[in-house]
């Protein structure tokens, strides 16, 4: 037998070590950045249905305001009055509390965003 002929039988024999564990860090990186962009994605839903529910509440809130000469609402007495249907989440996405806050005339629906901390970048907030 040859050396070329002893070489050529070696390749056949089927998937190398290297080989296979190359293939099982390509099948890993393809899951996580599969993974990483489907949470991409829900997080940017979250962030938009969240503030949809800031704006809706920011609307009730101003209705209150006028109807009560500038009083500063509460979730609680918004749906209580019917200013705000009993079915909008009082919550965010990420389930921090809606606040509302109302300084110098200035109404202000937020809650702490994905990170669950107030008064950070990605808090959600909607104002007037």
């Amino acid at each position: 037998m040859t050396v070329a002929h002893s070489r050529s039988r070696s390749r056949s024999r089927g998937v190398t070590p290297i080989a296979a564990a190359l293939a099982a860090l390509a099948l890993g990186a393809g899951a996580s950045c599969v993974w990483w962009l489907g949470s991409l994605g829900s997080a940017r839903s979250g962030q938009a249905s969240s503030e949809a529910d800031a704006a809706q509440i920011l609307s009730a809130a101003k209705a209150f305001h006028v109807q009560h000469e500038n009083g500063c609402p509460t979730l609680s007495s918004l749906k209580e009055e019917a200013f705000l249907s009993r079915n909008v989440r009082g919550d965010d996405a990420w389930g921090n509390r809606f606040r509302i806050s109302c300084k110098g005339g200035e109404l202000t629906v937020g809650a702490a965003g994905p990170d669950g901390k107030p008064n950070t970048m990605d808090d959600i907030s909607a104002s007037r």
